[in-house]
């Protein structure tokens, strides 16, 4: 694939995961995830020619991959578990004020939207759940947590939580207060 295919490949999954986050699954068409990612209608069949469920794939795959190098970052540093939480939940409750409430969590998103003839897309959306969870319990584990995979799903549980309240009320405070209450279980 050329420089110029992949750019245009790498908007269309951008301008997907900004809608889908913001939009949701199914209230996203691909005429809006075009214009979006300002690129003509044949390039989105041309790069993913099954369409808005190949893209969404790609869109989980991408952000597996993000969450995934966060951790592994966080682990291969031997970051405090404590601090990678605390760290975690801030940096998200602040991406959610940047973007003034408007963006949800993707995988989350999808998981409730995706229907059960959605097969592709629904087993990689449980992959990546898997994935990112056993990695951020990795990363907690070498920055010193005792029950690591319990704290992952808990910890990933909570900002999904979190992130859909933070919307509803406009307020990140109870995105700030979980990472506090799991920063704590974190130090144990």
């Amino acid at each position: 694939m050329t420089r110029q295919g992949e750019e245009t490949r790498a908007r269309l999954i951008r301008a997907a995961v900004a809608l889908y986050q913001s939009q949701g699954y199914h209230a996203t068409g691909v005429a809006a995830i075009l214009t979006h990612a300002g690129v003509p209608k044949g390039s989105m069949y041309h790069h993913f020619p099954d369409g808005k469920q190949e893209l969404t794939v790609a869109a989980v795959d991408w952000l597996t991959q993000e969450m995934i190098g966060r951790f592994a970052r966080a682990a291969d540093g031997k970051v405090a578990a404590d601090k990678q939480v605390m760290r975690l939940f801030t940096d998200t409750a602040a991406w959610v004020e940047g973007h003034d409430y408007t963006q949800g969590a993707l995988l989350s998103l999808l998981a409730q939207e995706v229907e059960a003839g959605e097969v592709a897309l629904r087993t990689r959306i449980a992959a990546a759940y898997r994935d990112v969870t056993t990695q951020l319990a990795e990363a907690l584990e070498a920055g010193g947590a005792t029950q690591p995979e319990d704290l992952a799903t808990t910890v990933l549980a909570a900002l999904d939580g979190g992130i859909a309240r933070a919307r509803a009320q406009r307020s990140t405070v109870g995105l700030h207060r979980a990472g506090e209450m799991l920063a704590a279980v974190a130090r144990r």
